[in-house]
This record gives C-alpha cells, sequence and structure tokens, in this order.
C-alpha cells in the first residue's frame, strides 16, 4: 500500500488545547508531524465543526504553537487533524521536534520527554 503521509510522524504522549467554540477543551496527543496530529480527546462535546484552535506546548520547547488544524478523519475519540497554513516558524519547530526528540512512553508521565543523548 502506498503512503499518502508527506511527513515523518513521532509517537508522543502530550497534552492539547483545542478550541470549540471559544471554549478549551483537553485532548491527548498520541502522534505528531509537521503537518498535522493524532488525538484523542478527553472531554469534549460532539460539534459538527471541522476546523479548531489548538493551543500545543511541545516537550522541551518554551514556546506555546497556536495553531489552526482541520479534521480529516475520526474514529471514536480518536482524531487525525491537519495543520493549516502553518507560519515557516512553527513548521521548523515541528519538524526539528520529530526529528531531534527520543519519546519513551514507558514509565514516564505523559507530556515528559527526553532529548537525544549526543
Amino acid at each position: 500500500m502506498h503512503e499518502r503521509r508527506r511527513f515523518r510522524r513521532k509517537a508522543v504522549d502530550v497534552f492539547l488545547n483545542k478550541f470549540i467554540g471559544g471554549y478549551p477543551h483537553l485532548c491527548r496527543v498520541v502522534d505528531i508531524s509537521q503537518g498535522g496530529v493524532q488525538l484523542v480527546g478527553v472531554n469534549e462535546p460532539d460539534t459538527r465543526m471541522e476546523s479548531f484552535p489548538l493551543e500545543l506546548r511541545l516537550p522541551g520547547d518554551s514556546q506555546t504553537f497556536w495553531l489552526w488544524a482541520r479534521r480529516v478523519a475520526r474514529e471514536g475519540r480518536r482524531q487525525m487533524l491537519e495543520f493549516v497554513n502553518v507560519s515557516e516558524e512553527d513548521g521548523a519547530r515541528l519538524r526539528n521536534f520529530v526529528e531531534s526528540y527520543e519519546i519513551s512512553l514507558r514509565g514516564r508521565q505523559p507530556g515528559l520527554a527526553t532529548a537525544p543523548s549526543r
């Protein structure tokens, strides 16, 4: 089967806020790439909305991302969102995160990551 993804993904275990109707709703990020994110909604209302503002801070990054995303697929509470109109700076930060960090989910709390050993 042909791979349709344009960007490399990285498994993560962090949280973000997905805004619906102006209110933040907690979601757990399962994996992320420069082009999008796969997440699981923790507590959010059913909505017909297809695009959302996101607030995200990645491990090891002191700045918060504010991104727009549109839903491309949904399976129960799991959702696949594609980032829309990402700035060059944010795209570079996302790419650097995916390429630079090794995430170990075993024995770690959500939101923790380790930098690669040099």
